[in-house]
């Protein structure tokens, strides 16, 4: 039984690894396309934005009002929450008995704020802190289809045995 606990671990850090690929590939694939002439530190000014739900805010408003293209803001305010569900599936998975969802949303938190600094550094896109919150929300949604899944998968193979 432990060692195929074990093997099921290795498959889910194997499915985990291809996640973190597949998502920094996903995060670093945009091509520079503005503020080419900026030095550094004008591009990190331009591009960052600190204030918490000041883009999520943008983003509705602008949904309501069209003022933007609307494709736009919902892949702005959904793509950070869809990406981030395996990562709360998988991390959850992953760490058997010591789930702590604490630690499971400061680990992606840390790795999303590793890549918003990156997106900025190699100006792939900007450091946005709404993207690591949206991020932290979407590990957190992960968390909970993993609880709800599992326990409706126990009953269901636990169901015809007690029958």
């Amino acid at each position: 039984m432990l060692n195929a606990v074990k093997k099921s671990n290795k498959y889910l850090l194997s499915v985990f690894f291809i996640y973190l690929i597949a998502l920094v590939f996903f995060s670093l694939r945009n091509e520079i396309l503005y503020w080419t002439d900026l030095t550094p530190l004008e591009f990190i000014a331009k591009s960052t934005n600190l204030i918490p739900f000041a883009t999520v805010i943008t983003y509705i408003q602008a949904f309501f009002t069209q003022s933007m293209n609307l494709d736009i803001a919902v892949r702005n305010l959904v793509l950070p929450i869809v990406a981030f569900l395996p990562c709360g599936f998988l991390l959850y998975a992953l760490s058997g008995a010591k789930r702590k969802l604490f630690h499971i949303l400061l680990g992606s938190a840390a790795l999303c704020l590793v890549l918003e600094v990156l997106q900025m550094l190699l100006r792939r896109g900007s450091f946005d802190v709404d993207d690591i919150i949206l991020s932290v929300f979407g590990t957190f949604l992960g968390v909970l289809v993993f609880r709800f899944t599992s326990k409706a998968v126990v009953k269901l193979w636990r169901k015809p045995a007690a029958q």
